[in-house]
């Protein structure tokens, strides 16, 4: 390994070069993060009639006093006024009607909209008209009826009509609105915007549009909303998980004025069985670890009896406390900063990967490649030309940000595992090389694109199987596993080979089956997670800290202690996924930046102590059961 060791030094100086390059957009990237944490606690005004509690002037002040900031109030579709969302207003079929309404009306068809609190109709009458400009009004009796020219059938999906009342009490208060317009079989872009115009313009406070509905209203004609959104200096909700139809490309037509939030539907929580505890967390998280601004917290489904006033608001209040606790404010937010890639940190990436494809090499062929001042200048060339490459070309910059996350990863393992003979050394260095490239990656990428997830790191999945390959070739390249590829497809399996084999199938199993948003979690366990986050802040990541760097532990003692050769190459491997994790988590760049910082350490020397554990409890074990088996383990 002589040429490994004159490598050494240049190597480490390349790797410092490319984390400077990368500093000035980290700083950047520290600053806007600080500068936007906030979050909004938004209540959803369709449920406001479920809160069983005092009156509505009372009711609306307590929400506010256990911490709602804004309210979601929505256009409410045919079905849902039929059903009594708006106390004021009664939708019909036409034919339904008095005979004697009905011939004030140029056509028998369509559907009718009874009109009939004076106060509010006036209001109601400019809307629709703007939002049905076929539509057609007249007044009977004190009631001003409006008749839409399409059947109810084939309306009752479609938003029709909001809760004038309610926000014309809201702006009263000044309290912010987000007003959530769902789409119309009967409207058109033109007819959506003037509407949208009209309600903006009577009410001040609609600070944000949030589209909702299976297709977003505006659809086909996006371009029509994002130009709205911009002109009148709203913000338009980036949903999170969403799969509405035309929502991402109307995001880009609005950008950059958008504004992340967090919902979850009533039918999602009955299908998932999501707890109230588990909720608020989610809350929490979404808050904490992916930056949104806006959360909506609805009343729990999965009662049957219906939520009373305090006890929704103890909730928000219990939500509201931990937020204020973790130093989210609650100021209102703006527009993304217009900001490009930094070219000094795009360069520093190029840098980096061509930095771990030669030293992935070196150990490949166990020699040094760095030995003159010519080979660096062309390493630096090559790095400046594909680092402008990057810039210039998205496609470029992707690959060259998946393939660096791959290569750390991979170089991370095989510099952990190649000192085995110092591991402590060695587990002190892999987490600054870990931190260093991470954070090279973290910096290239700061871009409110990305950090806004209007464009998506497209290496997650390469990173988790490349390096994997990678580890796999380089052992039996340097013969790291005593038998080739050829003679283990020849023997039958060891005995210890399937047990570990099973071991980290089962492990992977929980791992596939617990990700996403709390699936197969107890309430128990979710307690332990807020316990976690309580004291550590970050929780650790399980591919690191119960399965990465427990087995590297493992590894180390069998190695040193020439045991189990044959099935040593499973643990290696599984070391290698808590590092890929390890780098992934800086390539989450919506993830405040301390907090993936804190998680990587958090994961780090806690998955090492839970090893030592492992190992300790391994070893008292293993000797009187060796010696009542009589097996040999050599």
């Amino acid at each position: 390994m002589r040429g490994l060791k004159k490598f050494a030094q240049p190597y480490a100086c390349l790797l410092l070069l490319s984390f400077l390059l990368a500093l000035p957009a980290l700083c950047w990237r520290v600053r806007q993060e600080n500068f936007s944490r906030s979050s909004f606690i938004l209540f959803d005004f369709s449920e406001f009639s479920r809160l069983k509690g005092a009156s509505e002037k009372a009711s609306l002040a307590a929400l506010m006093d256990a911490g709602i900031s804004a309210f979601l109030v929505p256009e409410y579709t045919s079905e849902e006024i039929r059903l009594g969302a708006l106390n004021d207003v009664d939708i019909r079929p036409v034919s339904d009607l008095p005979s004697a309404v009905q011939r004030q009306f140029a056509s028998h068809s369509g559907t009718a909209l009874a009109l009939t609190d004076p106060e509010l109709a006036a209001a109601q009458e400019n809307y629709l008209m703007r939002r049905f400009p076929d539509g057609e009004c007249f007044g009977f009796e004190g009631v001003r009826y409006f008749r839409l020219p399409l059947p109810f059938h084939a309306i009752a999906a479609s938003g029709v009509l909001p809760d004038v009342k309610a926000l014309g009490y809201l702006a009263s208060l000044g309290v912010t609105v987000v007003y959530a317009v769902s789409p119309c079989a009967g409207g058109t872009a033109e007819s959506l915007t003037e509407s949208l115009a009209f309600l903006c313009a009577r009410y001040g406070n609609i600070k944000a549009i949030c589209p909702i509905g299976d297709v977003t209203a505006a659809y086909p004609r996006l371009r029509e909303m994002g130009d709205f959104v911009r002109e009148w200096g709203l913000l338009l909700t980036q949903t999170e998980f969403s799969v509405q139809y035309g929502a991402q490309q109307q995001n880009w037509y609005a950008w950059p004025n958008i504004v992340s939030l967090h919902s979850v539907r009533d039918e999602e929580v009955l299908k998932r069985r999501i707890t109230r505890p588990v909720m608020l967390n989610r809350l929490y998280r979404a808050a904490a670890e992916r930056s949104v601004r806006l959360l909506v917290l609805r009343q729990d489904p999965l009662r049957s009896i219906p939520a009373s006033l305090e006890e929704y608001c103890a909730d928000v209040r219990a939500l509201r406390q931990r937020l204020d606790a973790a130093g989210f404010g609650r100021l209102w937010p703006t527009a993304a900063p217009q900001r490009s890639f930094s070219p000094a940190a795009v360069v520093g990436l190029a840098l980096l990967l061509l930095t771990l494809l030669l030293r992935y090499a070196a150990r490949f062929f166990n020699t040094s490649l760095f030995e003159n001042r010519r080979f660096l200048m062309a390493l630096g060339a090559s790095s400046l030309v594909l680092g402008l490459a990057a810039l210039k070309i998205s496609f470029v910059l992707r690959c060259v940000g998946a393939l660096t996350a791959c290569m750390l990863a991979t170089e991370a393992a095989l510099h952990a595992m190649d000192r085995w003979k110092v591991p402590l050394r060695g587990v002190l260095e892999v987490l600054i090389l870990v931190m260093m490239g991470g954070c090279v990656v973290a910096g290239s990428f700061s871009s409110p694109l990305y950090m806004h997830r209007m464009i998506a790191f497209s290496g997650v999945k390469l990173s988790l199987l490349l390096p994997l390959v990678l580890v796999l070739v380089m052992d039996f390249r340097r013969k790291e596993h005593p038998e080739s590829v050829a003679d283990i497809l020849k023997r039958p399996p060891l005995w210890g080979e399937l047990v570990v084999l099973g071991g980290l199938f089962l492990a992977g199993l929980i791992v596939l089956l617990r990700s996403g948003n709390y699936g197969f979690v107890s309430s128990a366990e979710i307690q332990f997670r807020d316990w976690i986050e309580h004291v550590l802040v970050a929780r650790p990541r399980t591919k690191e800290f119960l399965v990465g760097y427990p087995s590297l532990v493992l590894w180390y003692y069998l190695k040193r202690h020439g045991l189990w050769s044959h099935w040593r190459e499973i643990l290696r491997l599984a070391s290698v996924l808590g590092f890929s994790s390890a780098v992934n988590t800086f390539c989450h760049f919506h993830t405040p930046l301390y907090l993936s910082l804190l998680r990587i350490l958090n994961g780090w020397w806690s998955g090492l102590l839970l090893g030592v554990l492992l190992l300790t409890g391994g070893v008292l074990i293993s000797k009187p059961l060796g010696r009542f088996l009589g097996s040999d383990t050599r």
